[in-house]
């Protein structure tokens, strides 16, 4: 793959504060996950009554999205397309505790990585009818994509935990600068 110079240069900006920022942001959004199957029965975990998904569809794919990050570093090439999709974490509490500590421990072990600074390539769909685009990125741009996709999830979460009577912390699901600004 053929890096411009832009890229090439803009690739070195990250730093080892910044990196451990971002493991933090995923280890407190892999922690709101886990926060939340513990209030929540194991029928509200599988509930989709309020629209299309459950609070476990919601807690699978972020996982999802961990699992796609981690398989593809070995090659430094993520594809966000190849879901598992396990139902077993989307239908089971237990189950779905069980990942979390995995991903949470491979997210622990990113600090000693390597891979900071280098580009890895990174594939996903963007349309329904296109073929996946492949584009650039760093470890650093994918952390942080996979903690704003994961609040954006959590959110949702806690409307449905709402739903069911369940009290959440103010800022569960809430984005940084938006706890921030609502500080301020």
């Amino acid at each position: 793959m053929m890096y411009t110079e832009v890229e090439q240069r803009t690739a070195g900006f990250e730093d080892q504060h910044s990196k451990s920022l971002l493991i933090d942001g995923c280890i407190n959004c892999i922690e709101q996950c886990d926060q939340i199957l513990t209030i929540v029965s194991q029928d509200n975990f599988t509930d989709d009554a309020m629209g299309n998904s459950s609070i476990g569809a919601h807690v699978r794919h972020i996982l999802d999205r961990f699992h796609c990050f981690f398989a593809g570093l070995a090659d430094a090439s993520i594809d966000y397309d190849a879901r598992k999709r396990d139902p077993q974490i989307e239908q089971n509490i237990e189950a779905a505790t069980f990942a979390l500590a995995s991903v949470a421990r491979r997210i622990v072990q990113l600090q000693d990585s390597s891979l900071c600074n280098e580009l890895i390539s990174v594939k996903e769909s963007v349309l329904p009818s296109s073929p996946a685009v492949k584009i650039p990125s760093t470890l650093e741009r994918e952390l942080m994509g996979l903690i704003t996709h994961s609040i954006h999830h959590l959110a949702i979460i806690a409307l449905l935990a709402k739903s069911f009577g369940h009290q959440m912390g103010s800022d569960f699901g809430k984005a940084p600068s938006t706890i921030a600004y609502e500080r301020a």
